[in-house]
């Protein structure tokens, strides 16, 4: 078996255990793979050190289920898939997966889209985004024959849900960019200052519709739903607000975009309703009503 391959099913072991008990002991899991302490730490340390720890080291290791709440198995194979750098990216060398992926290239999602073929152009935007130098684009939007040239400031690579977006600043007007709706890339030797702020927005923020936002958005979650909500995150930065006396939950949802809200509270209909903005409630209604009459 391939080096690679074994330490996916070890990383994917420990996240099965990480999931089902309270603790994990390296000492035992070291001598359930017949490997040295040292190894299994390097594992965790390293490899897995992007999930929230409730304890960390140095010889138990507990996650923090508050805020990762439960995996179920698929995506303890994505996470340890991830984790090993198992032919996600072959061409994207080990230091750009050791870095997390937290800083220029943030995770958001751990289903991945097809980018074969585009390794290359992937690389020099990520080079870009290091070191601030800006590129230029042709862009065709979905739905679009023509596209339209760009020139930006690079900020960002995010996976949101397996697509690949390119965050950036076009004359200080934030911007997104569908990664392979992307052509005809060019990097320019001529640099920019970052906007420090802009930055830490991208790496607290769940959204990608930086520029195109909605100050806060307030969903009420009924008391049938709302062990889910609880449990862990399920709508764009969600916070808690208030819980009702008769179960149900307030939930607040802050710089986010109508469409990366919506449809999520359509789908946990009847369960879910938008309090605030009213209008978001009064378009989806509206929109259901239209769906429910063209197919009829």
């Amino acid at each position: 078996m391939k080096k690679n391959n074994l330490l996916a099913q070890r990383l994917a072991f420990i996240l099965s255990q990480l999931n089902t008990q309270e603790r994990i002991d390296i000492n035992e899991l070291a001598g359930e793979f017949d490997c040295s302490i040292r190894t299994i730490q390097r594992d965790i340390n390293e490899r897995l050190s992007f999930l929230e720890w409730k304890e960390q080291g140095p010889r138990y290791y507990q996650i923090d289920r508050s805020k990762l709440g439960v995996f179920n198995q698929s995506e303890i194979e994505r996470f340890a898939s991830f984790a090993s750098i198992a032919d996600l990216f072959p061409k994207i060398d080990r230091q750009f997966f050791q870095e997390k992926l937290v800083d220029s290239i943030r995770i958001k999602g751990f289903e991945y889209e097809d980018i074969s073929g585009l390794e290359k152009a992937f690389d020099q935007i990520h080079s870009a985004i290091e070191k601030h130098q800006f590129i230029h684009f042709d862009y065709i939007k979905s739905g679009q024959i023509d596209g339209k040239f760009y020139q930006i400031a690079p900020y960002a690579l995010i996976n949101k849900n397996g697509i690949w977006y390119v965050l950036g600043t076009d004359q200080d007007k934030q911007k997104t960019f569908c990664f392979k709706q992307i052509s005809k890339l060019k990097v320019l030797d001529q640099t920019f200052e970052p906007n420090q702020q802009f930055i830490e927005e991208i790496k607290q923020n769940d959204s990608i519709s930086h520029g195109n936002q909605i100050a806060e958005v307030v969903v009420k979650v009924n008391k049938i739903a709302a062990p889910y909500f609880l449990r862990r995150n399920l709508l764009p930065n969600q916070q808690l607000l208030h819980r009702l006396d008769d179960g149900g939950l307030l939930l607040s949802c802050k710089n986010i975009n109508e469409m990366e809200i919506v449809p999520l509270v359509q789908y946990w209909i009847p369960h879910l309703t938008i309090v605030s903005p009213d209008r978001l409630q009064h378009k989806m209604i509206e929109n259901i009503q239209q769906y429910l009459t063209s197919n009829n």
